[in-house]
């Protein structure tokens, strides 16, 4: 059984979607949660209404400080951190002749670079600790490219490196670190373009139903999967990268072969 029973959990991006799923899953489990997010007021309220010890930190994942201050606020309250879950993140929709390169750098800046500054902060205290899991939300758009999701893809794609290559770095200190792939995550996120989105609906569908199990990864798949990550189930695993993906990624289903 997945348990937290005690632990120190940091969820990035907690104040909506994936990660305010992530963090009431995590609680659920036992950890004592601390909820980041730059929506401060929406993120204090998702806080509030968790069950067993849960608090919200304002964070920019961009500001070095500010994860200096995070982890300092919380080592101060709990004395520790077992659990880093790289979550925050933002969206853009557009081709790479429609990406402006100021665009390009702000999603690379919170999806890459906000994981990175992440895991550098929490690193002093889980070596002390000799233990830590770091799980960062990556997407099915970082293991197969899309078009339409350049920005988006590259920094996803840019997290999982990551994690491979803190994976190897530090699991002689007793540091796990993989990627959750998620086909699937906040809706609310698409909002600027959804507009547009509403006149190739019935593509989008397709790409969706298309798969061994159709449809998108539910909320609370992607925060199961989170918590096996950062539990003692997965032990002996470091470095993966863990489809939610509805087998989107395993290959093609074509409805006719299955009647052969």
């Amino acid at each position: 059984m997945s348990r937290l029973d005690d632990r120190v959990a940091l969820v990035t991006g907690a104040a909506r979607g994936v990660g305010a799923q992530v963090a009431s899953t995590l609680a659920q489990a036992g950890a004592r949660v601390v909820l980041a997010d730059i929506l401060i007021p929406e993120g204090e309220q998702v806080a509030s209404e968790l069950e067993g010890e849960a608090t919200f930190q304002a964070l920019d994942v961009t500001k070095e400080d500010e994860w200096a201050a995070a982890v300092d606020a919380i080592l101060t309250r709990h004395g520790r951190i077992d659990v880093l879950v790289n979550n925050a993140a933002v969206l853009h929709l557009g081709t790479v002749e429609n990406t402006p390169p100021e665009v390009f750098r702000r999603v690379l800046e919170v999806n890459t670079v906000g994981p990175y500054l992440g895991t550098r902060a929490v690193l002093p205290t889980m070596k002390a600790q000799g233990n830590g899991s770091i799980v960062h939300i990556s997407s099915i758009d970082g293991l197969v490219g899309m078009n339409g999701v350049c920005a988006y893809s590259a920094s996803k794609f840019g997290v999982r490196g990551l994690a491979k290559s803190t994976a190897l770095e530090l699991g002689r200190a007793g540091i796990r670190v993989n990627s959750v792939c998620a086909a699937g995550g906040n809706p609310e996120m698409y909002g600027p373009w959804m507009e547009k989105m509403i006149s190739f609906l019935d593509q989008t569908q397709h790409y969706q139903e298309n798969r061994g199990i159709p449809g998108g990864a539910s909320l609370e798949h992607i925060g199961q999967a989170v918590l096996y990550l950062a539990s003692d189930a997965s032990a002996g695993v470091t470095g993966i990268d863990l489809p939610v993906d509805g087998g989107a990624t395993a290959g093609k289903w074509i409805e006719g072969f299955n009647s052969l």
